[in-house]
């Protein structure tokens, strides 16, 4: 234990040598106030003392031990023996006692409202406590780690735009494109540039990019890779518009046919070029792109069709037609049908097949609702639209039998895609047709479109998969019920249509009668409306028989089984329950384990047949209100349909049509389109 009474510290003072030879400590009171002070009072800032043997005073720090004992070690006369000092006198020397413990002040706070608790704290004065430093407003772990991460992506983002500016030079504004897109290629990157609208930035100042041939290829390519995200791409009016001024470079332009060939690059730089695109497109999802035409114009037209008014916004249905978007994917939609009827390639058809369907898909989208949208596409080049989508839907009727995956197994990957373009063919007539008299007019022109339409309904089906025969039914009933609604033309066309009886006039889910099965056997003409008349029966028996056979499984719920782990016993006077044996447990756990077993069938028989209720009522209902629309102000057209019913009564359909009138009330909102239509076919039929 260090000394610090008064002689003690007389000896720290006086040094080692002093104390070592047994002589009395210096009497120094400066020395002595100085080393008392220092331990008593805490320093104004913390100072790292080296030399930890001495103590820094108020005025000038005291000379070193190790100096003093040099000094003192001159005076003693050469040849004198000197005495080593022994373990603890050294430590008294170089450690320091441990201060005294802080004065502490207990503090009691008394609430100033009644349901608060009384608050209990110990404070210390700063005098009497170690010096020390509070940092105030320390930010927690994932605030300094999001921090970073903005700060990083703020960084690489002003870098790279600065480089995009019209001021540098072409080599570096197509570097800084290239770098900003491998970095657009990480959802995180992308995440930020939404989060910070900063895409539209970036586009405004690309915005001369079309007049630079080498630019635009590179500004396609980040369009390209911003539009991989699902979510959406945050364009505007400037960067639609500079999309479709980019679409207009089908053409790839290569080294020294700008405006300033100066400055473009050589074949050599604009081939390392596109190899840097191909192997940043091939890390995103690039299923439909072909790695291998990497052109100005193919970028910006696989940009535009992943697009949807969905992901973009209402704003742009119509600012796509503007701008002269719709122009270049109609025009696509007419080359991709072109090559369907010129090649018979397989991997030519899957790639025709799916560029005309991806070219449907966005003009399903932006004519959903949308009245100009739809009389632009109508009267666009004397409606090229609806001549290419007949000739691929009529093209995709005879594909289908080619290449079945129900009855080939070889179709494979043609016969999917001539199933995904047929469904986004019907998608798009029926928007061009749904209200609207001159574009059923117009699509009823168009040859054997009729035809293919109820062959879409009545015999593609059967080379469908399972799955998938609902859709197309139901797709060609609403096409040909716009067909008839408001067009007579269509009405009379339909009304007289014969289908051959040696080519089947229908799958073999719709069973004719005896009158109509001897006509197709022989070989007679069957007359399109007796094909009808005996698909609704045929859906509408169905229907009642799926719904009887769901009300009796729901009618036989199962009934709770009685305990069986044992059973009640008399003895001694007293009734107690006695356990079975383990080989009962094991039987009876595996009896319950079959009763759920059963459940669970039973379950889902139920909801298969709940399902099965549901299609064959739909299919049978809009087979009723095509029917009803043919035979809507013809006294003859009731006549034909009056003879195909049984017993020539209507009210088979009319109760049909009551029950999806009232499904419809329940599932969507009052007034909604096809509500009054069936309405008004229920009241027409009742007085007929």
């Amino acid at each position: 234990t260090l000394d610090f009474s008064e002689d003690g510290l007389r000896v720290l003072a006086s040094g080692p040598r002093r104390a070592a030879q047994g002589k009395p400590a210096e009497k120094n009171p400066d020395t002595f106030r100085r080393i008392f002070s220092a331990h008593k009072k805490s320093p104004t800032k913390a100072v790292y003392n080296a030399r930890h043997w001495t103590v820094e005073g108020e005025d000038q720090p005291l000379p070193s031990l190790l100096s003093r004992s040099h000094a003192n070690s001159a005076s003693v006369p050469t040849g004198s023996a000197s005495k080593e000092p022994t373990e603890s006198e050294k430590d008294d020397g170089v450690f320091k006692a441990p201060p005294p413990p802080p004065k502490v002040t207990k503090c009691v706070t008394i609430p100033t409202d009644p349901y608060q608790d009384t608050v209990t704290t110990l404070k210390c004065h700063k005098t009497h406590k170690e010096l020390y430093t509070v940092v105030q407003h320390v930010k927690h772990f994932n605030d300094v780690v999001e921090f970073g991460e903005n700060q990083e992506f703020t960084d690489d983002f002003e870098y790279l735009t600065t480089g995009l500016k019209s001021g540098q030079p072409l080599n570096t504004r197509c570097l800084s494109v290239i770098s900003l897109a491998t970095r657009c290629a990480m959802p995180s990157f992308r995440m930020h540039l939404r989060a910070r609208g900063k895409v539209a930035k970036v586009f405004k100042t690309l915005n001369d990019a079309p007049q630079l041939p080498n630019l635009a290829l590179c500004t396609a390519a980040l369009m390209y890779i911003l539009s991989r995200d699902r979510l959406n791409m945050d364009l505007d009016r400037s960067c639609l518009d500079l999309m479709i001024r980019l679409l207009e470079l089908d053409q790839d332009q290569g080294a020294g046919t700008g405006p300033d060939s100066s400055v473009q690059f050589s074949a050599k730089e604009l081939a390392k070029i596109k190899e840097k695109i191909r192997k940043l497109c091939d890390t995103v999802h690039n299923k439909h792109l072909d790695l291998q035409n990497i052109t100005t114009g193919h970028l910006a037209m696989e940009t535009l069709l992943s697009l949807t008014s969905k992901r973009a916004g209402d704003w742009f249905k119509e600012e796509l037609r503007l701008l002269g978007g719709l122009d270049h994917i109609v025009d696509k939609v007419k080359e991709c049908v072109d090559n369907l009827n010129r090649d018979d390639q397989e991997e030519n058809l899957v790639s025709s097949l799916w560029g005309a369907e991806r070219c449907l898909r966005v003009l399903e989208s932006v004519t959903v609702h949308n009245p100009e949208n739809q009389s632009y596409l109508i009267a666009y080049k004397d409606s090229s639209l609806i001549v290419s989508s007949a000739k691929a839907l009529r093209r995709c009727e005879q594909m289908i039998q080619r290449y079945s995956r129900e009855i080939n197994s070889d179709g494979g990957m043609v016969g999917k895609a001539v199933e995904d373009c047929m469904r986004a063919i019907i998608g798009v007539l029926l928007n061009l047709t749904h209200d609207n008299e001159w574009g059923s007019t117009k699509t009823g022109e168009q040859e054997d479109l009729i035809v293919t339409a109820l062959n879409c309904v009545l015999r593609v089906p059967q080379y469908l998969p399972q799955e998938q025969r609902f859709d197309i039914r139901v797709l060609g009933l609403g096409l040909l019920i716009n067909l008839v609604e408001y067009s007579a033309r269509n009405r009379y066309f339909l009304m007289e249509m014969e289908m051959e009886g040696g080519q089947g006039p229908c799958d073999s889910t719709v069973m004719l009668s005896e009158h109509h099965q001897d006509l197709s056997s022989s070989g007679g003409p069957l007359s399109a409306i007796a094909a009808l008349v005996q698909l609704f029966l045929q859906r509408e028996r169905a229907a009642v028989l799926a719904e009887a056979q769901t009300d009796d499984l729901i009618k036989e719920a199962p009934k709770p089984a009685l305990d069986q782990s044992g059973e009640w016993q008399e003895t001694g006077g007293e009734i107690q329950w006695v356990a079975n044996d383990n080989a009962s447990d094991k039987q009876e756990e595996g009896k319950e384990k079959n009763d759920e077993e059963d459940e669970q069938l039973d379950l889902n028989k139920a909801l298969q047949h709940a399902g099965k209720h549901m299609e064959d009522s739909i299919v049978a209902s809009y087979t009723a209100v095509l029917l009803g629309c043919l035979c809507q102000g013809s006294p003859m057209n009731v006549t034909t349909v009056r003879e195909n019913l049984p017993k020539g009564d209507f009210s088979i359909m009319t109760e049909m049509l009551k029950k999806f009138l009232n499904f419809m009330n329940l599932t969507c909102d009052v007034g909604t389109a096809g509500q009054k239509p069936i309405s008004r076919i229920i009241d027409y039929l009742e007085h007929c």
